[in-house]
């Protein structure tokens, strides 16, 4: 009896506590249910899907498939490394002008190559740059900034209007360049416009190699215009605009030569350049001083630009002896001659002995001829040929002259030949002592 008791009262405590472990079970369950119903309030489809939407369809498909387990779904979506989808991608910065003098563009890539051949290659082909955020950067120190700025105008199509003549000048530098003829033939057609004795020397320097070869002889036939270029060749026609334009300078320099050569700018041509402006026949020098002074001026240039002294004989050293003589030293007078070419100590003692005598008209004798041989060297380049449209005394006394006192010229010029017939042995010997005065003067 006492053994069922104690049996039933451990019966008792076992059933309360299973029922108190069930109790616990149910409310576990009943806390778990609502845990997953504050879930799916915050991390509902309807709120993350237009967030992560733009982003990625990978973390779309992650939502789609586990609507549950939310702890795939990423707070932060990661960033597409594809390059179509960012429009940075496509730019590249560049950058023009000197170190220090510069402009910066940024610009698209895909729109400068369907205009430009080099632009495609630059940024498109194999040596363009990589993609990067931001856009890379390319220096561009051979071009003008302004110069850039309007080859950026006409390559998206913008209005060309250029403001001076530097400026459309270093456009055509940048139009050969780059290959643009239309640009080319815009900025030629403002120089054209603005070519004068003053700027003429800024517009030819280095314009002659961009230029077909005109040949500096009297000979028009080698000058007369040739073929236009071929369709699409570009090199051609910007050839073609350059010709055109360098025949204009060497028309304005013909006409202005002492107004062109007094310039300070022609100091800063290269020493082609100078030979061959100072070797031109057609040059309408009244003076050939001014040609000489501006050889001069030129020649102590360089020597500074090479960091030498300018003394005379690196002055000399210079230029070559044909441009040096390019100068019609007997049609100076002989003080001109002395006061210019002769103090100056570039030509020599010999050589300006023998010039003053070939201006004083005494080089016809044996001891004139014995000096040039004993000479020699770019003696033999002297001469005393005018250049061409040059007007000398005769030209001007027939152009004033009535036709009515013809007669009375042609007696005047036979009297004068007559006198110098005379007077040439007393002449002769005057000039022989001139001679042998000067020699010793510069030995």
């Amino acid at each position: 009896m006492r053994l069922f008791t104690f049996w039933k009262k451990r019966s008792d405590k076992e059933a309360g506590v299973r029922g108190d472990s069930s109790r616990c079970i149910e409310f576990e369950r009943s806390r778990q249910k609502i845990r997953e119903g504050i879930r799916n309030r915050i991390y509902s489809r309807t709120i993350i899907l237009p967030v992560i939407a733009r982003h990625s369809s990978k973390e779309i498909a992650i939502l789609r498939n586990s609507t549950k387990d939310m702890s795939q779904v990423p707070l932060i979506a990661a960033e597409e490394t594809s390059t179509t989808e960012s429009p940075t991608c496509n730019m590249v910065i560049l950058e023009a002008g000197l170190p220090g003098d510069t402009w910066r563009y940024c610009v698209e890539r895909e729109r400068l190559a369907e205009r430009s051949e080099w632009f495609r290659a630059m940024l498109v082909g194999p040596l363009a740059p990589a993609p990067s955020d931001p856009p890379p950067l390319l220096k561009l120190q051979h071009v003008e900034k302004r110069a850039f700025d309007y080859l950026l105008r006409y390559l998206l199509d913008e209005p060309i209007n250029f403001q001076s003549v530097s400026t459309a000048r270093a456009t055509l530098d940048a139009a050969h360049q780059y290959l643009c003829p239309e640009l080319a033939r815009l900025a030629v057609q403002y120089l054209e416009r603005n070519l004068n004795s003053n700027t003429v020397l800024e517009i030819y320097q280095g314009l002659s190699l961009y230029a077909n070869h005109i040949t500096s002889s009297l000979n028009r036939s080698s000058n007369l215009p040739t073929a236009p270029p071929a369709p699409g060749d570009d090199a051609g026609e910007i050839a073609a605009v350059c010709t055109r334009l360098l025949t204009a300078c060497f028309n304005v320099i013909d006409s202005e030569p002492e107004a062109v050569f007094d310039q300070e700018h022609f100091e800063e041509l290269n020493s082609a350049e100078v030979e061959e402006l100072a070797c031109r026949d057609s040059l309408r020098l009244a003076n050939e001083s001014t040609l000489f002074h501006a050889l001069d001026r030129w020649a102590a240039s360089e020597c500074r630009r090479n960091g030498v002294e300018p003394s005379a004989s690196n002055k000399r050293s210079a230029l070559s002896d044909d441009v040096w003589y390019s100068v019609r030293y007997p049609l100076m007078t002989d003080r001109e001659f002395i006061e210019g070419p002769m103090a100056s100590g570039i030509l020599s003692s010999e050589e300006s002995a023998y010039i003053v005598a070939r201006i004083l008209g005494h080089t016809r004798n044996d001891e004139s001829e014995e000096l040039r041989n004993s000479i020699g060297g770019p003696l033999p380049r002297l001469t005393s040929t005018p250049r061409v449209g040059v007007r000398t005394y005769e030209d001007q006394s027939c152009r004033m002259s009535k036709p009515g006192k013809k007669e009375c010229q042609d007696n005047r010029k036979n009297r004068r030949k007559e006198c110098a017939t005379q007077g040439q042995r007393t002449c002769a010997r005057i000039g022989n002592c001139l001679v042998r005065v000067l020699a010793c003067i510069f030995d």
